[in-house]
């Protein structure tokens, strides 16, 4: 699978016509978030799907965004009693959840072609595709499978 149908597929939440402007618009490079997660490699998810990042305690079920009560997935590590919640965006807006942090996540500008898909074995159904970026693994998430764990999907 080509970096860029995996991360397509990865992120089929969002609206496919703004992820193509997205990689369109910059060239082939995508703006990412390296997210820290407790027990598993860095996420890398692209900025253009996060609404906003709250800080937060982190023994909450839900976030407050808009009056609105979003379903927490957590990543951060259990004993942080503090972190940063990122809103990340649905294709419908009951879809949207906060993934719970320890803190904000590293920015890095990532051309896509520096990515490559890792064919390792996956025994986690919230992890799309693990690919690595020169001497680091990452983790795609399977952002649809994090949605149905929450209850989000129809």
């Amino acid at each position: 699978m080509s970096q860029k149908s995996a991360v397509d597929s990865a992120l089929n939440q969002v609206n496919q016509q703004e992820l193509q402007h997205l990689i369109t618009v910059s060239t082939g490079f995508i703006d990412a978030y390296i997210i820290h997660c407790y027990d598993k490699e860095p996420m890398l998810l692209p900025q253009n799907i996060i609404l906003s990042a709250l800080d937060s305690s982190t023994q909450v079920d839900t976030v407050e965004w808009h009056e609105l009560a979003l379903p927490v997935y957590t990543v951060n590590d259990p004993l942080n009693k503090r972190g940063v919640a990122l809103v990340i965006e649905g294709e419908e807006a009951d879809q949207r959840f906060a993934l719970m942090c320890d803190a904000m996540p590293q920015t890095i500008r990532i051309r896509i072609s520096e990515v490559v898909d890792e064919d390792r074995e996956i025994d986690d159904p919230t992890i799309f595709q693990y690919v690595r970026m020169a001497d680091q693994s990452f983790h795609i998430p399977n952002l649809k499978q994090i949605q149905q764990d929450l209850g989000l999907s129809r």
